[in-house]
């Protein structure tokens, strides 16, 4: 029988209503106070302790993984947690003429695009949805973000990318969080607050209750363009050397990326894990790669690896542009 292990009474609704009221008069720094800080690293560490069986080894080694795990949950379900939203978690919709604006998206997804340890970690607030093996988490946020023309709207959702998604969260208590539904399970967590924001200069996007300027990453700002601000002028080659393009477009980036490709589908035949996936580049203007990310179905399998492997080894050509990110999608079947 497929059960959603999150049930809302009426009791749970007014709980949730009167602590809605109350975080009204805070601020999301005030919210993440004496939080445990958890990175994507530590989210299998989160769902081991709530779901390992500790059944290897024998029966003393058994004792004290139980001991071990049921004291690090205990732990965890008393606890307020800052986590990171995934992929899956912040999004943008195309341009509206008639609004000039884009709709901002935000939904309760820490691990919805790839599933930790077997289990899809999103917010308690309803039932997710599941489309190519990606949970669609319920919207905490939405609304519409204004610009004064489509160029400006363009220049800013090239940043998407970048930005950064935190959520200040708890163990959900309905069924110790754990959800089983269309033979996919989980774990629900309460959203108590929420900020997306851009890592190059800590500005906000979006958040609730509200926040201050978030931490920076300077590694993240690659050309970010202030909205209004002319682009700074770019120095012509003074040698006789080839002339630079301004940017690659999407020919020159899919030419450097067929080794890739090719490389993965040969991961693919040796492995055999199928499914889709991202990886996600920042590229210097020499051609080298700054940062690589793989997200999706492949993470932490053999496949994967494999990817990786060529993915961390291509080289693109020059371009005059200093740095620049793009994701591409990766499906093998």
């Amino acid at each position: 029988m497929r059960t959603w292990g999150i049930a809302i009474t009426s009791t749970v609704l007014t709980l949730l209503a009167t602590t809605l009221a109350v975080a009204e008069d805070k601020t999301f720094e005030a919210m993440s106070e004496g939080a445990a800080v958890l990175g994507k690293a530590d989210v299998p560490g989160l769902v081991w302790a709530l779901t390992a069986t500790c059944s290897d080894g024998d029966e003393l080694a058994q004792r004290q993984c139980k001991a071990a795990r049921d004291a690090r949950a205990a732990t965890l379900r008393d606890a307020t947690l800052v986590i990171d939203g995934d992929a899956a978690a912040f999004s943008i919709g195309p341009w509206k003429a008639d609004t000039k604006s884009v709709a901002v998206t935000l939904r309760g997804c820490i691990a919805c695009v790839a599933p930790v340890g077997g289990l899809y970690v999103v917010s308690s607030k309803a039932a997710p949805s599941f489309k190519s093996g990606t949970a669609e988490a319920a919207l905490v946020h939405e609304t519409a973000r204004a610009f004064k023309d489509e160029a400006a709207a363009k220049r800013w959702s090239a940043r998407v990318q970048h930005m950064r998604t935190q959520f200040v969260v708890k163990i959900s208590a309905a069924n110790g969080g754990m959800w089983d539904r269309d033979g996919k399970k989980g774990l629900a967590m309460d959203v108590l607050a929420f900020r997306v924001y851009d890592p190059c200069d800590g500005g906000i996007i979006c958040a609730s209750p509200p926040s201050g300027k978030a931490p920076t990453d300077s590694r993240a700002c690659g050309e970010a363009v202030v909205e209004g601000e002319p682009k700074p002028a770019v120095d012509e080659p003074k040698d006789d050397g080839p002339v630079l393009p301004a940017q690659l477009d999407a020919k020159d980036i899919k030419r450097a990326m067929e080794p890739v490709v090719t490389t993965a589908r040969e991961c693919f035949d040796t492995y055999g894990v199928a499914g889709k996936g991202k990886m996600v580049y920042s590229v210097a203007g020499d051609g080298s790669i700054l940062s690589y990310e793989q997200i999706g179905d492949f993470v932490d399998t053999p496949t994967g690896t494999c990817i990786d492997k060529a993915a961390k080894a291509v080289t693109f050509p020059k371009s005059k542009k200093k740095k620049f990110g793009f994701s591409y999608p990766l499906s093998l079947q």
